[in-house]
């Protein structure tokens, strides 16, 4: 989906918005006329923005809260169902009611999630079902809550999996973002889990907090790979495609710009949403808020490569540039699946970056002290230039001032901005030179460059300035070859973490 898309898209759910719900329909069928897929889009987003206060916590395919299971209807706790004696109701979502049942057969407690009649059935989608909880099934580790079972019972659908007790993501999120200490385990955990998934060519599709829970003894198991997507695994024939096309499966505020619109989806979809989470995760906030005209804003503005809103620091040096990635709004700039995340992750763990790694405070003075001088130094340079325009002459006396006088900004620029970083924010100082300081090392080679060439124009008529440029040219190359990297390892500030491509 390109830009163009997503404005046409954000225009039309505002002007939907203001009309009633009665001649909301009419207007989206006149807008969309010859464009099923566009209406199909405007249709799911407005059916979610029904309930916005809960946006982020249900479905855009999900069906009413006050869910209507089997016949009867009502819950089911205390009855039997087939060889399972139903004990309590522990959690509702959009697909159906999960609740705690004793496995009358191996004498077991599991989880048995009875889905809705709106997705069993309909043959289609309980073909879906029946091969996704399959594939599933296959999954063994120790951060998946096990599928054990599809169940046909009187004509219904269950699926039983492991029984998870702990807390739920979203619930600790309640008492504000993780811990650092506690943040990089967890990401790893979904991720290992996720690449553990797409291994076996099977896509989650609907990561979020609610689908994680942390059990009594730490242990993070991720929930709901019982309605999974099915893909063909990497380096393996195709097989039958078992989503429906055109449909967007999955919660808004995670779900991927290709999977918001009904497209075919794969593991990038997860890497996506494994990007949202662990922001939320980090910082306590959703990165794209809270409500459906917010979320559709920030997705446009992503889309088209704005990330404004995406800019804050997070508590582990490194981790944005991972969780950027993860939310590239073009499928092919993200990680291609879990297992290339999990080592971004664990090369990040690894690295110590967990708080800012500044030995001392004395060395970090030093660091600054030295970014301060080579700063007035390299903006004098084209001062230097522009008294002496004159003796270089024509045609370079100019362009060589207007040359140094552009380098000298970049430079001065940049490591002013790092020196800033430094006392604002040093937890993103490693990350922040690491990205900018090829540029500051090019401006400083172009300015000595520049200072040995006019005084090579000079020479001979004005011998003293010429060996003071000289001079002056090679104290700024023994900077950069010498005296940058010795206060730079002193701080601590040459560790950096790269991106595994």
């Amino acid at each position: 989906m390109n830009p163009a898309r997503w404005q046409q898209i954000n225009q039309l759910f505002h002007e939907a918005l203001e009309r009633d719900a009665e001649a909301r329909d009419t207007f989206l069928r006149e807008k969309t006329a010859g464009d099923p897929d566009l209406l199909r889009e405007m249709q799911t987003l407005l059916k979610s923005h029904i309930r916005a206060g809960g946006f982020l916590d249900e479905p855009a395919w999900g069906v009413a809260a006050d869910l209507v299971l089997g016949d009867g209807g009502g819950s089911l706790a205390g009855k039997h169902v087939g060889n399972y004696h139903v004990l309590e109701e522990i959690g509702r979502g959009g697909m159906g009611v999960v609740y705690a049942a004793e496995d009358q057969r191996l004498r077991r407690t599991v989880a048995l999630k009875a889905l809705t009649p709106e997705y069993t059935r309909d043959p289609v989608r309980r073909e879906r079902l029946t091969r996704e909880a399959r594939a599933a099934a296959a999954l063994s580790h120790p951060a998946i809550a096990t599928v054990f079972a599809l169940e046909e019972i009187d004509g219904e659908l269950y699926i039983v999996s492991e029984l998870v007790r702990g807390r739920t993501l979203r619930e600790e999120l309640r008492d504000g973002p993780l811990p650092p200490a506690q943040l990089m385990p967890v990401l790893i955990a979904i991720a290992t889990a996720l690449a553990a998934a797409h291994e076996r060519g099977i896509v989650h599709r609907d990561l979020k907090p609610e689908n994680i829970i942390r059990r009594v003894d730490g242990q993070i198991k991720v929930l709901d790979f019982g309605l999974a997507q099915s893909q063909p695994r990497r380096n393996a024939t195709p097989s039958t495609r078992l989503t429906e096309v055109g449909s967007a499966l999955g919660t808004p505020g995670y779900m991927a710009p290709e999977q918001l619109s009904g497209a075919e989806v794969d593991a990038r979809a997860d890497v996506f949403a494994f990007g949202v989470l662990a922001w939320e995760l980090a910082t306590g906030e959703h990165p794209f808020g809270t409500d459906p005209a917010s979320v559709l804003a920030r997705m446009t503005e992503l889309i088209e490569g704005r990330t404004t809103g995406l800019s804050r620091a997070l508590p582990l040096p490194g981790l944005d540039r991972i969780v950027l990635r993860c939310m590239r709004a073009t499928p092919s700039e993200r990680y291609p699946a879990g297992d290339v995340l999990v080592g971004d992750l664990r090369a990040l763990e690894g690295s110590g970056g967990l708080p800012l790694q500044v030995a001392h405070q004395d060395s970090l003075w030093w660091w600054q002290f030295h970014q301060m001088v080579v700063a007035i130094l390299n903006a004098a340079v084209p001062a230097a230039l522009w008294g002496v325009r004159h003796w270089i002459g024509r045609p370079y006396g100019s362009p060589m001032f207007l040359a140094t006088l552009a380098l000298a900004t970049i430079s001065v620029t940049l490591r002013m901005n790092l020196s800033f970083t430094s006392r604002v924010h040093p937890a993103m100082l490693i990350e922040h030179r690491a990205r900018l300081f090829p540029a500051v090392v090019a401006a400083d080679a172009l300015l000595a460059a520049a200072l040995l060439g006019a005084g090579a124009r000079i020479a001979g008529e004005h011998d003293e300035i010429a060996a003071l440029f000289l001079s002056v040219a090679v104290v700024m190359l023994a900077s950069l070859a010498l005296i940058e990297p010795a206060t730079t390892k002193a701080a601590g500030l040459d560790q950096r973490t790269e991106s595994r491509r």
